[in-house]
């Protein structure tokens, strides 16, 4: 193994087990593993952090991702399923295609569509990184079938009655957007016991709707990561799961 790929597995390695203090600052991506800029950067990235993932001008819009710099993967990809589910399983959605964009492994995690600076238009790899290695538990690979549901129909919420389908689930709350671009939109949370109650936080079980219908809301990986702080948390979830308080956030056992 040659020193680049030494060092891109220690940071990988500090990703799954580093301690909270090293991994997420909560708020900020800086210092994060998110954070591509500390082990993989050079004169192209421009010391940029926001840049492998986002851009000011002529951003992806057939995404649901703000300003998205990544390009499209071709990857198919495989869901879990089951027959004991209650909701539909739909295609992954785009709030999760975003986030697959690097862990699929099966593109580079630093390839972008614009790089910073004057380079508009001009795509290509920031630093040559290559995929995320398969050794890296956040390499998910296209096939999903052994990890938590994602484009499916959260379980807790019918919205022809607006009543809950399974005891098992906790009800989601419903409210309107406020964000710009999307005023008057529905926007669905679960609450979890660090959020306000009633009120969509950060540290809420994020759902979101789908273009078949934006009555339903689903699961995508945003839901429980938030790629920007994590709430403090490792791994980017939204809250501490000490004693499971991730899962038990939306199922009842």
């Amino acid at each position: 193994m040659n020193a680049k790929a030494l060092i891109i597995a220690g940071y990988l390695v500090a990703l799954i087990s580093g301690p909270l203090s090293a991994q997420v600052i909560a708020g900020r991506i800086n210092n994060t593993p998110h954070d591509l800029v500390i082990p993989f950067a050079n004169d192209d990235a421009k010391g940029e952090i926001c840049v492998f993932c986002h851009t000011p001008h002529g951003a992806r819009t057939d995404i649901v991702a703000p300003l998205w710099n990544k390009p499209a993967t071709s990857a198919t990809y495989t869901t879990y399923d089951s027959t004991t589910m209650d909701g539909d399983v739909l295609t992954v959605g785009s709030v999760s295609v975003a986030c697959l964009a690097c862990h699929d492994g099966t593109q580079a995690m630093d390839s972008v569509i614009n790089e910073p600076g004057s380079g508009f238009g001009d795509d290509g790899d920031l630093n040559a990184l290559g995929v995320m290695p398969p050794f890296s538990a956040a390499q998910l690979t296209p096939d999903l079938s052994d990890d938590h549901p994602i484009g499916v129909q959260y379980g807790g919420f019918d919205p022809g009655t607006g009543s809950k389908i399974d005891p098992d689930f906790k009800g989601a709350g419903e409210g309107l957007s406020t964000d710009v671009g999307s005023l008057g939109a529905n926007r669905w949370w679960v609450d979890t016991s660090v959020g306000t109650t009633g009120i969509r936080d950060k540290t809420d079980m994020i759902l979101f709707t789908r273009d078949n219908d934006g009555d339903q809301p689903f699961v995508e990986c945003a839901s429980c990561h938030d790629p920007h702080s994590g709430g403090g948390s490792p791994n980017f979830m939204r809250i501490v799961n000490t004693n499971s308080n991730v899962c038990l956030s939306c199922h009842v056992k």
